[in-house]
């Protein structure tokens, strides 16, 4: 439950073209628009500054696709964020994420990631704890996606665990529709979320 308005038919005028805006972007790109960008609408400005670089991130970035979507996932998973889960895990396998990959971030059994997936993971459990990245690590990626991968890793890390944020602040849900393999239960982010010293 929240006092936001969620419908965007009855967001202000303003707050109404800017969603057609969003959809109309993201519709062109395949994608579809809703969840926490309803939410975000009832502060257009913020909405269309966030919209801006997680459209960069997502269509525009350094990052190979896989490895976006290895990042919105565990993020997802770790946070228990049920609606960016489902609204990424088509895409995760449309963009060749492979399938033993995905079951490992589903299941928490990241000590069987292969490479690069182990890597980046190895970098967004710093992210999580709101830890230095050690040099090697970042050296590591670098070598695989350059400086501005690795900027790109720690950027991703922060920006979906704002929405994960949003999602569970404002109680937004994934629809009734999804199948039981895309519903996670709301649970306590994992202890490397927690740590934040």
């Amino acid at each position: 439950m929240t006092v936001l308005d969620m419908n965007p038919s009855t967001l202000p005028p303003d707050a109404q073209a800017l969603y057609e805006k969003m959809a109309a972007r993201r519709k062109s790109h395949g994608e579809g628009f809703g969840g926490p960008y309803l939410a975000l609408l009832n502060h257009p400005e913020l909405a269309c500054r966030i919209e801006e670089l997680g459209f960069f991130l997502k269509f525009e970035g350094a990052l190979p696709r896989t490895i976006y979507q290895f990042i919105v996932l565990t993020i997802a998973r770790t946070t228990g964020a049920g609606f960016e889960w489902q609204d990424h895990i088509e895409h995760a396998r449309a963009a060749g994420l492979p399938p033993d990959v995905i079951d490992c971030i589903a299941s928490a059994r990241t000590e069987s990631l292969p490479q690069p997936y182990a890597l980046v993971y190895a970098i967004l459990t710093k992210t999580m704890a709101w830890q230095l990245v050690p040099d090697d690590l970042q050296t590591r990626a670098a070598a695989e996606w350059g400086k501005h991968g690795v900027v790109e890793i720690v950027v991703l890390s922060g920006f979906y665990q704002m929405f994960a944020a949003i999602n569970q602040g404002f109680d937004i849900h994934p629809p009734a529709a999804c199948t039981a393999e895309c519903r996670m239960r709301r649970r306590e982010p994992a202890a490397v979320a927690t740590s934040r010293d």
